[in-house]
């Protein structure tokens, strides 16, 4: 039969139910699906599994959670969500010198822009975080050509005469 199951005041099944209605997230409507169960059905571990389609262990690990820490230890409040270190109008203040420098025509340099991510934020950083912020603002790496390919005439003429040569020969 196993352990003896805790008892839940009044006041528990009401948060429960309470935060069961108002959750709009599946994942935590599950979760507290199964401490809905176990408080107000007392139904065990095996039977909740078989109703919310999650394993026993999942059931417990839910059930073990709220009894130590609580209701907000199931909620999905401290899950997901943005882990950048500083927000996008930050990361635009950062980027600001450098977009001048770029509008110039200037070349910048990562590690240089690196730099001064980090001072702003305090800590190192690794080099792929300020990549992803390049990217989030929709910078991307331009390189010029060092001459327009139309620019020697001579260059074109050859051109035309070996590629018309070469299609006739099959040798390219």
């Amino acid at each position: 039969m196993g352990r003896p199951q805790m008892k839940y005041e009044e006041s528990q099944k009401t948060e429960v139910k309470k935060a069961y209605k108002t959750s709009t997230d599946t994942k935590e409507q599950k979760r507290l699906l199964c401490l809905k169960l176990r408080i107000e059905q007392g139904y065990n571990a095996k039977k909740i599994a078989e109703i919310v389609e999650f394993s026993e262990i999942q059931v417990r690990t839910v059930i073990s959670k709220y009894n130590r820490k609580g209701l907000n230890s199931v909620l999905r409040g401290k899950f997901g969500g943005n882990h950048r270190n500083l927000s996008y109008e930050e990361e635009e203040a950062v980027l600001a010198p450098f977009l001048k420098e770029a509008q110039k025509g200037h070349i910048l340099i990562v590690p240089e822009i690196q730099r001064a991510y980090e001072t702003v934020l305090g800590k190192s950083v690794p080099p792929s975080t300020i990549y992803r912020m390049l990217n989030r603002h929709k910078w991307r790496k331009v390189m010029p050509r060092p001459r327009h390919p139309k620019a020697d005439p001579e260059e074109q003429e050859a051109y035309k005469k070996n590629s018309g040569e070469n299609r006739r020969t099959g040798k390219y």
